[in-house]
């Protein structure tokens, strides 16, 4: 251990910025019970620094504590030091989980699924993100050239990642685009391991002197990145329970009730997953990013799909069936994004909802009369209508205690009354920056 290293108390706030305060590592151990301080009204903090109207004012303190296990480390080379990045919790100054806490909010979500259902939700995460003005040559889409020309990155990137359980490194369709994909985990430690692989390829583009944004949408005409959320279930004996190959759409019944309540939910589950103005650059009708609330197996264009096993083994089909959701890009808080997916699919799964009609095709293709037939419609197409959608949703408010509700309200109320008027050239690079 360098006397100069640290170790970086890292929260993703409601903005999905990883706000820190950082002490000497050899410090770490006696922050573990109670961590550092932070001024609570920093909840209310913006992408663009700064503060909304809150609750708490200039009184209120919280703690943010170091969650075991929740860690990262590169180690240092060159002039460069150590990064050792450690993922915290809030707890309120007596001890309680913060009540504004997008990891607390995520647990009690999972806690609360595990409870009526037996289910643990195990998720994984496809980070796609672009270069911004790379020194190499970018080379075709998907190409071996373009994967080669970034060789040094990528290979300090895959050897950093592969604690995290790196599964692919590839070249996207955009220029100077990739994706990361990592396996499954279960419960929390899914959202706290797609917080750690975004800021350790953060950390390794910065010693290569590259800078990546997770941005969805880095320029008007380039490729969307998203951050799509693969996820299924397992029960108290570890056995998977999404997987069933004489039903429709290949699921379980108890899982076509949460796919109902995930549809049913789908424009409040948007604000969330899709939460900037930025987002909505990306989202729509053929740009295989979804633009409908439909639902489909190896549907692309729907916002919730079926991605079905290759295995025709009947076990390794089961454990290798998931879903994935699609709205996501890297501007949400993977812990609210699980949380309230969660919540959506419990909800359906109590009013025993069926599952939506499987969609085949592109849904931009069926026409508009058989998408009503069908009861597909389009997904917000703004911030300002996501958050609409959310506020007259009366279940998925709910699943916000209301000084979060009021606070994430309130930040994103903010980013879509700045950038109402913007070209979206001044929107892009405006997320292409903080993101």
């Amino acid at each position: 251990m360098n006397k100069g290293d640290l170790a970086i108390l890292a929260w993703s706030d409601l903005g999905s910025i990883l706000r820190t305060r950082a002490i000497p590592l050899d410090q770490l151990p006696a922050k573990r019970a109670h961590g550092v301080g932070w001024a609570a009204a920093g909840n209310a903090m913006t992408p663009f620094d700064g503060i909304v109207d809150n609750p708490w004012g200039p009184m209120e303190e919280v703690r943010q504590v170091p969650v075991e296990g929740a860690s990262v480390s590169i180690a240092a080379r060159d002039n460069i030091p150590a990064f050792h990045l450690h993922l915290t919790r809030t707890l309120a100054h007596d001890g309680t989980p913060g009540d504004c806490c997008p990891r607390n909010f995520c647990a009690s979500a999972l806690q609360m699924l595990e409870a009526e259902t037996g289910w643990t939700l195990w998720s994984a995460f496809e980070h796609e993100f672009t270069a911004v003005d790379a020194p190499f040559p970018l080379g075709a889409v998907y190409s071996v050239e373009a994967l080669r020309n970034a060789a040094a990155f990528a290979a300090e990137t895959t050897a950093a990642l592969r604690v995290l359980d790196l599964e692919c490194f590839e070249p996207e369709f955009g220029k100077g685009q990739f994706e990361v994909s990592c396996a499954p985990r279960a419960g929390l430690s899914g959202p706290d391991s797609a917080l750690l692989v975004r800021e350790v390829i953060r950390e390794v583009a910065r010693r290569h002197g590259l800078r990546m944004t997770f941005s969805p949408k880095p320029a008007p005409t380039a490729a969307g990145s998203g951050m799509h959320i693969h996820f299924s279930f397992r029960d108290a004996h570890d056995r998977p329970v999404l997987y069933d190959s004489e039903r429709p759409g290949l699921v379980t019944r108890r899982a076509a009730a949460f796919i109902g309540g995930v549809m049913r939910h789908i424009d409040a589950l948007t604000a969330i997953s899709a939460p900037t103005p930025a987002s909505y650059l990306r989202l729509g009708p053929g740009h295989w990013s979804c633009g409908y609330a439909a639902f489909g197996v190896q549907n692309r264009e729907a916002a919730l799909r079926v991605c079905p096993s290759v295995d025709a083994e009947p076990a390794a089909a089961a454990a290798a069936t998931n879903l994935e959701l699609r709205t996501p890009d890297g501007t949400c808080n993977p812990y609210l994004a699980i949380g309230a997916l969660a919540l959506a699919g419990l909800a359906g799964v109590r009013a025993n909802l069926p599952l939506p009609t499987p969609v085949e095709r592109d849904p931009e293709a069926l026409g508009e009369a058989e998408r009503q037939r069908l009861g597909i419609k389009a997904l917000p197409t703004s911030l300002t209508a996501a958050l609409d959608a959310l506020a007259a949703d009366e279940v998925a408010r709910g699943w916000l205690p209301p000084r979060l509700y009021e606070t994430f309200m309130n930040i994103k109320r903010m980013e879509a009354a700045r950038f109402a008027h913007a070209e979206p050239e001044a929107i892009a690079a405006a997320y292409r920056a903080v993101y």
